[in-house]
Order: structure tokens, then sequence, then C-alpha cells
């Protein structure tokens, strides 16, 4: 299907599903050759950045990231989350952002290697069942599967929300799951629930957490590990798989593929 069909067939399935008091109008749009969405009066644009290996045969993607702007200057992705008032708005907002990143990785290339999408908080809350179904038949309309993609869940130390049940659903639809922004070492339950196939430690964390960190990754499975914000030299220092930092390569509209991954890790 033409991407700008492609478009005009999401916009009228928001409508169908959410209703018009929701999505009043179309949302998404195709713009300089790049797909963004309005939101309450708000730009959403993608930019991408390389999650990139420390060898040079390692599985490798990029994670969109989200751009949004207002007639005042751009926004936080956090602040637009905080304007859906309902469960059904918290749903539907997620699904455009991931919908939108989804269009824009389409357009590029093939040399993105895996796509990285962050889930909200408060979308894990609101969906009731089936969790990664809806997004799976999304994918597929953009002629791609739930396994070229990893699926970022935010890191709660603090235990407020459970995952467990979402997370066990994404895996049946054979998406990949991220634990993302670690900033303490997860409970054991936690790992064993998840199973993530990817560990991104938060910046802060310091030397004694996160070799704790980096420990129990190893005992649990998990393959694929990165801080941060680290440059090549820290990371295999640390004994990290990946690198994830704006001073190697800084989000940007268009991806960054392999050329760049072999000029970078000689």
């Amino acid at each position: 299907m033409p991407l700008h069909d492609l478009v005009d067939y999401f916009n009228r399935e928001q409508r169908r599903q959410y209703g018009t008091s929701i999505v009043p109008k179309d949302t998404l749009r195709m713009r300089d050759n790049t797909v963004e969405a309005d939101y309450a009066g708000l730009v959403l644009r993608s930019r991408f950045q390389p999650i990139l290996p420390l060898c040079q045969e390692g599985v490798y993607g990029h994670e969109a990231l989200l751009s949004v702007h207002g007639k005042g200057g751009p926004l936080s992705p956090q602040a637009l989350f905080m304007i859906p008032t309902s469960a059904d708005e918290i749903v539907y907002l997620d699904r455009l952002c991931r919908t939108m990143h989804a269009l824009n990785f389409l357009l590029q290339p093939d040399t993105g290697g895996l796509l990285s999408l962050n889930i909200h908080p408060r979308h894990l809350a609101s969906v009731r069942q089936d969790h990664g179904l809806a997004f799976e038949q999304i994918l597929r309309q953009c002629g791609l599967a739930p396994e070229q993609v990893i699926l970022e869940i935010r890191h709660d130390p603090a235990g407020t929300e459970d995952p467990r049940r979402a997370v066990e659903s994404y895996r049946r639809h054979g998406y990949r799951i991220a634990l993302d922004n670690v900033t303490s070492t997860p409970s054991t339950t936690l790992w064993r629930a998840l199973a993530p196939d990817m560990v991104k430690l938060a910046p802060e964390l310091e030397t004694a957490e996160r070799d704790t960190v980096l420990d129990s990754a190893a005992r649990h499975g998990t393959s694929f590990t990165l801080q941060l914000g680290l440059t090549t030299d820290l990371a295999l220092r640390y004994g990290l798989s990946h690198v994830q930092a704006r001073a190697l390569a800084p989000p940007a509209e268009g991806l960054t593929g392999p050329t760049w991954r072999r000029g970078a890790f000689p």
C-alpha cells in the first residue's frame, strides 16, 4: 500500500476505533517526506538514535524518540503524556506515537536493524487484555513484524506498576523486551518475569550498582546491555554489549546504518 494511502487508512481506523470525541480529525499527515502527528494542537515528530553493538556482527537498531512542538516551542514527552484524562485517550496517544514511528521507520532505507519503541507506563495500566495485538496489526500494515521490534518498558523501582501480565502477552506476539532506565538492581522476581532481551542502565548508575545489575543480567540470560550516554571505551571497559550516546550519534530524522557502524567500530 502506498504510504499516503497507509496514512489515510490509519486516520480512518483511529476514528473508527476511538470515536470522534478522542479523534475529531485526521492526526497523521505527510510533511517533507516524513510522517508527523497532531495531538491537542501539538506537533509530534520522530527522531531515531542508533543502538550500536561493540562487535561488528552484533544486533543493532534504532530507538524512536518523540519530539513535541507547540506554539511556544518544544515540550517534553512527559508533558505531552500529562494531557490525556482517560484510559482510552492514553491508549490512543501511545499507539499514535508508535504508529508514527513505525511509518517513519518504514520510510528509511533498509539499514535500521531493529526498531526500539517506548511503552508509556500509563498505557500498560490502561490496556485490559491481549497487550500487543492491536499494535501487531498496525505493524503488519507497515510491512513490519513484532520480531523486528523491541518494546522498552521503564524500570519502576518503587513497584507502583506491575508490567508482568503485559510483558507475557507481548512475548506471545513475538516482541523483544528491553528494561529501560534501570536505576537500581531489579528484584529476582522481576528478572524472571520479564526475562528482558536488553537492559538499558540509567546514566547516573554508579559502579557498584552497575556491576550488580550486570551480574544479574548475566545470570538471567539477558544478552544485550548498555548504559545510556557512555562512550565506546567506557562501555568496553565495563563489559557492556552496546552503546547509545548523543556524543556518538545524536537523535536524527534519518537512520544511521551499518556503514556508520563499521566506521565507528573498526
